[in-house]
C-alpha cells in the first residue's frame, strides 16, 4: 500500500503547516518613515525666499504658540487684515450673491418673455394684484397708491406702485379690456423690451404729471396711464407712418378705445384721474 503509506507521511506536515498560518499574524512590510513637511521659506517682506534666518526649518519647529504668534502677526500686513476682516468679506459675498441673483432673474425673465408675451404677463399682473388687494383689504392699497405728500417726503416708489393696482372691480375691467386689445398691437410693432419700457414709463408720467398739477392730498391708483401710453406710442407711431398700410386701422382702434374712456372719466363723481391720463398719452407719444 505505497499510496496509503505516503498520504500517513504528509498528512501530519500538512497539518502543521496550517495550524501555524492559522495562529501566526501575516509579515507586513514596515511603513516608511514619516516626513515632517518643511515650511516654506518666508523672506522678512512676507515673500518666499532662503536668504533670511527665518527660513530654517529647525527655527519654526521650535518656536511655541506665543512665539509662533508674534511671528505670524509681525509678518500680516495692512492690506491682508482688512481683505480677511469680517465686513470685507461679507461685502464681497453679498456683492457675488446679488450679481448670481441678478444673472439668474434675467435668465428667467428673458425665458418667461420667449414663452409669454410680455402684454399678457402685464395683464396677468395687474389681475393678481386686485386677487392681492382682496386679501390684504385697503391696506395694499394705501401703501401703493399715489399719494403726493407721501411722495414729496420721499416715498418715491409710489411712482410705479399705482401702475399695478386699481380702485374697484369695473376700473380693472376697463383697464384689461383696453390692454387685451392694445398689447398685442404695441408688442408686435415695438418688441418685448421696448413695450415693457413704454408701459411702465408711461405709467410714471402719468403719475408724475399727477404730482406736479395734482391737489396736495390727492390719491390715485390705476394702470390708465401705462395703457393710454400705449395709445400714445400707437397713435404717434401711426401718424408718422401715416401712408403705410395698417396705420389707418390703427388710429381707428385708438381712437375707439381713447373716446370710451375719456367717457368714463368725464361722468360726474367718477374718481377717475385725468392727469393721470393726460400724462401717459403725452409720454406714449413722446416715446412711440
Amino acid at each position: 500500500m505505497p499510496h496509503a503509506r505516503l498520504a500517513g507521511l504528509l498528512l501530519p506536515a500538512l497539518l502543521q503547516s496550517v495550524r501555524c498560518l492559522a495562529l501566526e499574524p501575516p509579515v507586513r512590510p514596515a511603513p516608511p518613515a514619516l516626513r515632517r513637511p518643511r515650511p516654506l521659506a518666508m523672506s522678512a517682506s512676507g515673500g518666499t525666499g532662503g536668504g533670511d534666518s527665518s527660513s530654517d526649518p529647525e527655527r519654526w519647529a521650535s518656536l511655541s504658540g506665543s512665539d509662533l504668534s508674534r511671528e505670524l502677526a509681525r509678518r500680516s500686513t495692512l492690506s491682508s487684515r482688512v481683505r480677511t476682516s469680517a465686513p470685507v468679506r461679507f461685502s464681497l459675498a453679498a456683492a457675488a450673491d446679488g450679481r448670481q441673483f441678478l444673472v439668474s432673474f434675467a435668465r428667467f425673465w428673458t425665458g418667461l418673455g420667449a414663452a409669454v408675451p410680455v402684454n399678457r404677463l402685464m395683464l396677468a399682473l395687474i389681475v393678481a394684484a386686485y386677487g392681492l388687494q382682496g386679501v390684504c383689504g385697503r391696506a395694499m392699497l394705501y401703501a401703493g397708491a399715489r399719494m403726493n405728500q407721501a411722495i414729496l417726503v420721499g416715498q418715491w416708489h409710489r411712482l410705479i406702485t399705482p401702475i399695478w393696482l386699481h380702485g374697484s372691480l369695473m376700473h380693472l375691467a376697463s383697464n384689461s379690456y383696453s390692454l387685451w386689445h392694445l398689447g398685442p398691437q404695441a408688442e408686435a410693432l415695438f418688441g418685448a423690451e421696448r413695450f415693457l419700457l413704454l408701459y411702465v414709463l408711461s405709467g410714471v408720467g402719468g403719475n408724475l404729471l399727477g404730482l406736479w398739477m395734482g391737489a396736495a392730498r390727492s390719491m390715485s391708483v390705476g394702470a390708465s396711464g401705462a395703457v393710454f401710453g400705449l395709445m400714445g406710442g400707437l397713435a404717434g407711431h401711426a401718424l408718422r407712418t401715416y401712408g403705410v398700410a395698417g396705420a389707418s386701422q390703427t388710429l381707428s382702434s385708438v381712437s375707439r378705445i381713447l373716446l370710451l374712456n375719456l367717457f368714463i372719466g368725464s361722468r360726474r363723481g367718477s374718481g377717475i384721474d385725468n392727469l393721470g391720463h393726460v400724462g401717459g398719452f403725452l409720454a406714449g407719444g413722446a416715446l412711440g
